[in-house]
């Protein structure tokens, strides 16, 4: 995802996919976040992203069309994401030279309280997912192919009365 763009959805929480806002697209005001998990781990609260949100109609496009989310992904719905800081390339203070980042594309996050933040060129925004309630990727993909779905906005479906939605219980 392109730099800017990626920090304008963070920042004002649009949909990766059609860029259209996911504000008002839900009753309880929560935030889908759709990312990449090839073990198929849920979204624990207090995880870091560089993800911004997606629509669920766009999140059911993502995981049809995608290449990435075929590999595996996951869901949640988010109360609040606050901004914790930046994925970037951090340099050695010293020698100026790029620190290695386990990171295929050689990012790091990095706290906006970290010190290391003097020495990161920053590509991303990252933000931390508060209120989290994992989201059944079947379930998501059914709610969408129902019938009685009605689009309110582009990418927003009113949320199915039945709670097709539901959390998804942890542990025993």
């Amino acid at each position: 995802m392109h730099a800017l763009r990626q920090r304008q959805a963070m920042g004002y929480m649009l949909c990766q996919v059609c860029g259209e806002s996911t504000y008002g697209c839900r009753r309880d005001e929560r935030h889908l976040f759709l990312v990449r998990a090839a073990a198929g781990q849920p979204i624990v609260e207090g995880e870091k992203t560089a993800t911004p949100p997606v629509h669920e109609s766009c999140a059911v496009e993502s995981l049809r069309d995608c290449p990435h989310m075929r590999k595996g992904a996951t869901a949640s719905l988010v109360e609040f994401a606050p901004t914790w800081g930046v994925a970037g390339i951090v340099y050695d203070p010293r020698t100026l030279q790029p620190l290695p980042s386990d990171d295929p594309e050689g990012l790091t996050f990095v706290g906006y309280d970290d010190p290391a933040i003097r020495w990161t060129l920053a590509a991303r925004e990252v933000v931390t997912l508060e209120g989290c309630m994992t989201v059944d990727l079947n379930d998501l993909v059914a709610q969408f192919a129902a019938t009685s779905m009605t689009v309110r906005q582009p990418g927003c479906l009113d949320p199915d009365p039945r709670g097709l939605l539901r959390p998804i219980p942890h542990g025993n």
